[in-house]
């Protein structure tokens, strides 16, 4: 029998759907750390769960079961947290059944709850990995399921993957982030977009909306960890639900991954420890 309460649960600004490691910086082994240490009440929900990252070889886990993972969404319905919350990003996925499941729980939760925000990062691959989540996934993401996203943040990759041919040039990445719009999708953040950056040691952004394409860069820095698109992404959102505007905010994460990513390599380290870059 279930439990009734007079209570009821808090507000949540951000629900995290991605990847989780015991150990590691990618998916909400440094989305969810980021946005605690960035002061948002956030919650996390894993849809693979690793002893570690898959690049040091065959990790203990696996994907979460689709019963398991529809649980979790279908959890935070029935305890009315999705009407208190202000955001959901949606980073990795484990299988297409969670594609689908996703699609038809985000649908649920947005009449529920119409000013929810979402936000989805359509992980795929990127240049020199090519795609290493299963093709029906990619299938997926073709789909009219990102039409669900209010923002999209994918690699330059990971446009070429949705836009179906390869991008070399500026008009072509705006050409291609543009087809993504629709009246829920307000804006794609093109990361590592080709054609903007002008030189070698620099990393291109576009951001490209109903109005206008705006083209960013920061400094490449060299550095061996991953998940840097993961902890993008959470800052991006991060700095959206403090109130800084749209532009504002891209600066401002693209600003903090490098220092992230400078502090890593000075240390050395092999995944992101301390977030003491991050203000």
């Amino acid at each position: 029998m279930q439990q009734t309460s007079p209570l009821r649960s808090p507000s949540i600004d951000v629900i995290s759907i991605q990847s989780q490691v015991v150990y590691g910086s990618v998916g909400n082994g440094i989305a969810y750390r980021a946005l605690l240490k960035k002061g948002l009440e956030a919650l996390q929900v894993p849809s693979v769960l690793f002893g570690c990252p898959p690049y040091y070889g065959k990790p203990h886990g696996g994907v979460i079961s689709g019963e398991w993972f529809g649980g979790f969404l279908d959890d935070l319905i029935a305890r009315g947290v999705m009407k208190r919350t202000r955001a959901v990003i949606v980073g990795y996925l484990g299988d297409v059944m969670q594609c689908h499941i996703l699609a038809n729980w985000l649908q649920r939760v947005r009449a529920l709850n119409p000013q929810i925000k979402i936000y989805i990062d359509p992980v795929m691959g990127d240049y020199g990995e090519g795609i290493y989540v299963d093709e029906r996934i990619v299938n997926c993401y073709r789909s009219p399921f990102l039409r669900l996203a209010n923002g999209l943040t994918p690699n330059g990759f990971e446009l070429e993957q949705l836009f179906g041919r390869p991008l070399s040039s500026r008009e072509q990445t705006q050409h291609a982030a543009q087809a993504l719009l629709n009246d829920t999708t307000e804006w794609v953040l093109v990361t590592s977009a080709p054609g903007v950056a002008q030189h070698q040691d620099e990393v291109g952004l576009m951001l490209v909306t109903r109005q206008e394409a705006q083209c960013f860069t920061h400094p490449k820095v060299k550095s061996a960890v991953k998940g840097t698109g993961d902890l993008f992404t959470a800052l991006l959102v991060s700095h959206l639900l403090h109130g800084a505007a749209l532009d504002a905010a891209v600066v401002a994460a693209g600003g903090e991954v490098c220092d992230v990513l400078a502090e890593a390599a000075h240390f050395g380290w092999e995944e992101i420890g301390s977030l003491r870059a991050l203000t």
